[in-house]
């Protein structure tokens, strides 16, 4: 019976260790009391007034695809949502816009509420989107997924200057074989990953 006393004491010290540092670190996810939501990064509309800012509006509804694009071709589809998505017009302003819809999975934010445009084109001119380099970076066993680092390279025009951007994109393959795209991060040197 001794050679079962030794792990059967470790193992209940083990647990009691465990449980005294979620009840000390508050690991238990409990929620704030009296009623108080639960703090998060989520700006409500009560927020929104608080600090005067602008609604954003939505702009035109989705157009189709193009029909030169095959949706079965996930390189096709990336390139094709990259244009769209960091393409803008002067009316774009302060709005979203669903260029890129046709090509993003159903209910993802590029499909139903669209890309945002911060700084639009000044008035007469378009800034249109190249993609320069596209990488498969990632793909999953079943092929459902895949992932792509891309260099998209933005000009507007006339009169105005290029940019290149670097973004990461994530295709899904649909049930009737279309690739869409389910998430695009584009890297921002100014926001480094792990930083607070």
């Amino acid at each position: 019976m001794s050679r079962l006393r030794l792990p059967l004491l470790a193992a209940t010290a083990a647990v009691l260790v465990t449980l005294g540092s979620l009840l000390l670190t508050g690991g238990g996810a409990v929620g704030p009391s009296g009623g108080d939501p639960v703090p998060g990064p989520v700006v409500d509309g009560e927020d929104r007034a608080a600090l005067d800012a602008a609604p954003v509006l939505r702009g035109a509804e989705a157009p189709s695809p193009d029909p030169g694009v095959t949706l079965t071709d996930p390189e096709a589809v990336v390139r094709a949502y990259l244009q769209a998505a960091h393409g803008a017009r002067p009316e774009d302003g302060g709005r979203t816009h669903l260029r890129a819809a046709p090509y993003a999975v159903p209910g993802t934010a590029a499909a139903a509420v669209g890309v945002l445009v911060v700084d639009p084109p000044p008035p007469g001119s378009e800034r249109t989107a190249t993609v320069r380099r596209l990488d498969l970076v990632a793909a999953d066993r079943a092929d459902r997924r895949r992932g792509y680092l891309a260099a998209v390279e933005t000009r507007t025009a006339p009169g105005g200057g290029t940019a290149v951007l670097t973004s990461s994109v994530v295709v899904a393959r649909q049930p009737d074989g279309r690739w869409l795209v389910a998430a695009e991060t584009p890297e921002n040197p100014d926001l480094p990953a792990g930083e607070d």
